[in-house]
């Protein structure tokens, strides 16, 4: 059993039969519910708000238009994220040497319950974490917003990067790997315990639900022991609640503009010529 659950917000397989037969309503309540995610993608893989608003539109427009052309062979989520990938690569290219996205371009936390203080140290945080996933690899970064923000399952998000499944747990231990090291600077490292396991590999499968009872007990004593490899573990934690979070921000008011222009560029075209 996984550790952590992370709401998938593009689980709406549901109505995409509807979808497909003809129902305007169901089209557009779909695209509703997939343009946060896809807004969140393009911002952060693309570095920008005005590059982030084509990939949702290229991408939106595309899952209107194409409805027809989705047989479920895999996951929709995993297929309307391979269109989001094909519209952000395409204005990736090029934008190598832009700087990554400014700490207060970070989005606000939306419930209202917590403290100013409780609000200003979430914030901090999650500035840190989306300015060390700007400095992380495209793949890296990727992978990490499929599977910790977006809450896609290992197949799904395979089969949207187009790998294997054991191909796809390796490359996320990695990226939440590098992840900790952006935020854990050398220096404030406690002193390595001799024999120390790989400590963030074990951590990343229990997270995942891939690590036996016996492993997970020898991972929990050695953390009670090594306070550095407990310093990682926490630094990891918090990092993927932070990323948890984003996928409940507020985005834009626009993003519903771009969900009701593909909503009606899909109706105009299932729509008999006069």
């Amino acid at each position: 059993m996984s550790e952590r659950s992370v709401p998938n917000a593009l689980a709406v397989d549901h109505l995409v039969p509807r979808a497909r037969a003809g129902d305007g309503a169901a089209v557009e309540e779909v695209l509703a519910a997939i343009a946060p995610a896809v807004y969140r993608y393009g911002r952060r893989m693309c570095g920008s708000a005005h590059e982030a608003d084509d990939v949702l539109q290229d991408t939106l427009l595309n899952v209107a238009l194409h409805l027809d052309d989705f047989e479920g062979r895999a996951a929709f989520s995993s297929w309307v994220f391979a269109l989001c990938r094909s519209a952000c690569a395409r204005r990736r290219r090029g934008l190598k040497n832009r700087p990554p996205l400014a700490v207060d371009e970070a989005p606000e936390a939306c419930d209202p319950g917590p403290s100013p203080e409780a609000l200003a140290a979430e914030r901090e945080v999650l500035g840190a974490v989306l300015a060390a996933l700007d400095r992380l690899s495209p793949e890296a970064r990727e992978v990490l917003l499929l599977r910790d923000v977006e809450g896609l399952t290992a197949p799904e998000a395979a089969a949207a990067l187009e790998i294997s499944i054991d191909a796809l747990k390796s490359r996320l231990h990695r990226a939440r790997t590098a992840l900790r090291r952006e935020l854990e600077p050398g220096e404030d490292r406690p002193a390595s315990t001799p024999g120390c396991p790989d400590v963030m590999a074990l951590w990343s499968k229990k997270l995942d639900g891939d690590l036996t009872p016996i492993d997970c007990a020898s991972m929990e004593a050695h953390l009670a022991v090594c306070p550095r490899c407990s310093v990682a573990c926490d630094t990891l934690r918090n990092a993927l609640s932070a990323c948890q979070s984003l996928s409940t921000t507020r985005v834009p008011a626009h993003v519903q503009e771009r969900v009701k222009a593909a909503a009606r560029a899909w109706v105009e075209r299932r729509s008999p010529a006069r």
